[in-house]
């Protein structure tokens, strides 16, 4: 952003009990307006809603009220929760932070609504999130012609990185390994550990997420000495996909990748085994709960990713799972509170790196030099050439006989993979 200084802000302090619509207050879903998740500050924007002059103000965008909520707002909760503990270690050189929530509903233009409310309202320093790549997308022309640093959890790497040249986007940032550095990692350890030799895929091809795991995970199968047997999907919307099931069981291959969100998981996971599939199934980190309250057939030789541990009471990130359930009342553990926690450190180490935290240029090049920022699950390192994170280990785990995601095992990959 081009030297904006915090005159003229309306500053939100964001409360994770205030999050709501994206209208404001008073009005109702038809209104055009983008949402904005707490109550607003004096009139006159001086002051921020603490009453503090020299505090620094950032955006997040979050899916807080469409499809992807549940992670939206656990999303959410982690960036105002990573606030509070900057703010408790000092804030930002001695200054504090300060966090405005907006809903973008799980809309790609209502995305770009509250983007454009954020920076020409706002005038924050940055932005973190959104969860989704289809959102983040679009931000990525935006967040160069305005100068704002993105600090992301989407994990579609056409968000950080240009496909035609290669070269990361300078304002995009994600905090968390991409799709395809979670798509190796599961590939290599059940070529590694494993010994699956041939494969197939089952993915919503409507869905960038799913697509954007489903193709990394066959080239790194098909690179390294396997074969991929079969490649079914079906589309959002659809209602029954159990042909591609029985497609795939007929091909039997070593290993079924799933790749989608939970619900679809679940789907797919039990059209799988109905259609007397036997072999290992590999899924990717939305196995997580609800996936274990979806399902519905026996699972077994199942093997999915994991990016914190955060059922094991000796694990950094069990903690602040723990906190976020506590004051949310959320029934199950959820991964996406670390990932807006994540996000939120990695800027902030990037924020107390340069002179004025509203020089954008500046603050996008901290980002890009980020190392061993303090994540919910130890240091996270920023790759200089993709915006992504580097030598990030992945953890692979099952379900235990209690049906509680238990982590067997850790994979990092190597520096030609680590990409």
């Amino acid at each position: 952003m081009k030297n904006k200084t915090l005159a003229g802000i309306l500053a939100v302090c964001l409360t994770f009990g205030a999050l709501a619509g994206c209208s404001a207050a008073g009005n109702d879903s038809q209104s055009d307006a983008p949402s904005q998740a707490a109550g607003a500050a004096g009139s006159n924007g001086e002051e921020s809603a603490a009453g503090n002059e020299n505090a620094i103000l950032i955006g997040t965008i979050q899916d807080l009220s469409g499809g992807a909520s549940e992670a939206g707002a656990a999303n959410a909760w982690g960036v105002e929760y990573a606030v509070r503990v900057i703010n408790e270690q000092g804030g930002i050189n001695g200054r504090p932070l300060e966090v405005i929530a907006m809903d973008c509903k799980n809309d790609v233009q209502e995305g770009v609504n509250c983007y454009r409310l954020l920076v020409d309202e706002k005038n924050v320093a940055a932005i973190v999130g959104p969860p989704l790549s289809n959102p983040a997308l679009a931000w990525v022309d935006l967040s160069t012609e305005d100068e704002i640093p993105i600090v992301g959890h989407f994990m579609d790497e056409r968000c950080t990185t240009n496909e035609n040249t290669g070269e990361p986007y300078p304002y995009m940032f994600l905090a968390e390994p991409g799709c395809a550095q979670q798509s190796y990692s599961i590939a290599a350890y059940a070529m590694e550990k494993l010994g699956v030799k041939t494969v197939g895929t089952f993915y919503n091809a409507g869905l960038s997420y799913a697509v954007m795991h489903a193709e990394p995970f066959a080239d790194y199968i098909t690179k390294n000495g396997g074969q991929v047997l079969a490649e079914e999907s079906f589309q959002t919307g659809d209602v029954d996909y159990r042909a591609q099931a029985v497609k795939l069981a007929q091909a039997n291959p070593d290993a079924v990748f799933i790749c989608n969100y939970a619900a679809d998981n679940a789907l797919c996971y039990d059209y799988l085994r109905e259609a007397g599939y036997q072999g290992i199934v590999l899924g990717n980190n939305t196995f997580q709960a609800p996936f274990n309250t979806l399902v519905k057939t026996k699972v077994y030789d199942t093997y999915f990713l994991q990016n914190v541990d955060m059922e094991n009471p000796d694990d950094p990130s069990y903690a602040i799972v723990q906190k976020y359930m506590e004051e949310t009342g959320a029934q199950y553990p959820i991964a996406n509170a670390c990932f807006g926690y994540d996000a939120t450190m990695v800027l902030a180490e990037a924020l107390k790196a340069v002179d004025d935290p509203y020089d954008g240029p500046a603050v996008a090049a901290a980002l890009a030099e980020v190392k061993d920022a303090p994540g919910a699950a130890g240091p996270i390192t920023i790759n200089p050439k993709t915006h992504r994170t580097l030598g990030m280990p992945m953890l692979i785990a099952e379900y235990d006989e209690n049906f509680t995601v238990k982590v067997i095992d850790t994979y990092t990959l190597s520096e030609e993979w680590d990409q």
